[in-house]
This record gives C-alpha cells, structure tokens and sequence, in this order.
C-alpha cells in the first residue's frame, strides 16, 4: 500500500492511519453494511478517489495492517539461521511487544469486524494469500524444495490466522502471541502427533483402535 520511510511516504501512511480510524468508527456505530466507502471519505475529510487509491476496497479499510508489508525483510535475514516457523515466531513476538496499547487495542476492534462481517473474512483469505505468496519466495530462496515451502506457509498462515480468529472470538482475554504460539507449537507438532496429542486430552481413543473394535464386531 505505501514504500519507503521518507516524509511522503509518512504522510501517507498517518492518512490511512485517519481514514481506517474514522471508518472503524463509523463501522462500529452503525454497522459495516451500512456504511459507504463515500461516507466514510467525507467523515474522514477525504475525497472517496483518495480512499481507492489507498486501499483499494472497503474491506481493506478494516483488513490494513502497516506491518503486514514490512515483516518480510526480518524474516528473511532470520532464514539464514532459523527454520521458517523459528524465523516467524521471532518477528511476530518483536511485532508485537512493539506495538502500543492503542495499536493493540485497534487490532482486536479490526478482528471483531472481521469475524462479525463474512465479506471482511473472505476478504482477509485473499489478502492472506496474496501475503502467503510473497512469503513463499522469501522461504523457498533458502531451500531446494518448492513444494515443501508452499506447504510450510499455506499452513503456517492458516495456523496464524486461526489463532487470531480464535483469540478474537474467545474474548481476547489474553495477549495474542500466546494463541499465536500454541498454534505455531501444533505445526512444529505436525498434525498427526497434533491429533494424537487432542485424543490423548479429551480421552477419545485412536480412529485406528475405534475401526478395529468395529471390525471384531461385526466378526
């Protein structure tokens, strides 16, 4: 959405920063349908072409995050010496322990909007998978195997993006790196052992236990 650190690009990023804020105001008082990006534009005292520009859909009024686009540089210096669920737990805690209360608080209305408005969710998977894609290529320089970079971030975004639904939609009682962490630890797992760890917490016996005791049955 912006480049650069200069004072254009500054001046650029503090406006989307006014016109998100106004809009998730608006959203919140009267509700995302309600709302039109050309009102928001007038609330925001903007003309609507300016709001296009900057974020191209309503939706991405609520799905703009700055540090979307900025976490790809520490994540490939950190690939030189980390695997790729290493190098991304590292950035996200140094994303998060750096952001303010206001920038934390902002972040779980934007996630409430998102998971209370089906247009905003689908939305959010497409621009995932937009960063998903970018983040490939950052992954696969450092390995011989593509695939097994496609399959390393398709899973680690959803698994992001799963706990962060799940934290948004729990309350979020407690800081999000802790559901984003879990989440990274049952990748690390990997899904097998994931399923058998969750078995082994509710008591429910292995699908494989459960097909043989089927099959004595029927004999």
């Amino acid at each position: 959405m912006y480049e650069g650190s200069g004072l254009r690009a500054r001046k650029k990023r503090d406006a989307m920063h006014r016109i998100q804020d106004t809009a998730l105001d608006l959203f919140e008082e009267r509700g995302y349908d309600a709302v039109t990006i050309e009102e928001v534009a007038n609330a925001a005292a903007f003309a609507p072409r300016t709001l296009y520009r900057y974020f191209g859909t309503k939706e991405m009024l609520v799905i703009w995050d700055e540090h979307d686009e900025s976490a790809m540089e520490p994540i490939r210096r950190r690939l030189v010496s980390l695997d790729p669920i290493d190098a991304i737990r590292q950035v996200l805690h140094a994303s998060f322990e750096a952001m303010t209360e206001r920038e934390l608080a902002q972040l779980e209305r934007r996630l409430k909007l998102i998971y209370a408005n089906p247009a905003i969710e689908a939305a959010l998977t497409l621009h995932a998978d937009a960063l998903a894609r970018h983040l490939v290529g950052v992954i696969s320089s450092s390995q011989d195997d593509d695939l097994e970079a496609h399959v390393q971030v398709n899973a680690l975004v959803g698994g992001i993006l799963g706990a962060m639904r799940h934290w948004s939609l729990s309350g979020a009682s407690t800081p999000v790196m802790v559901s984003i962490d879990r989440a990274l630890a049952v990748l690390e797992r990997g899904v097998g052992r994931s399923s058998a760890h969750l078995r082994a917490n509710t008591g429910n016996p292995p699908a494989s236990t459960s097909a043989g005791k089927g099959k004595d049955h029927v004999r």
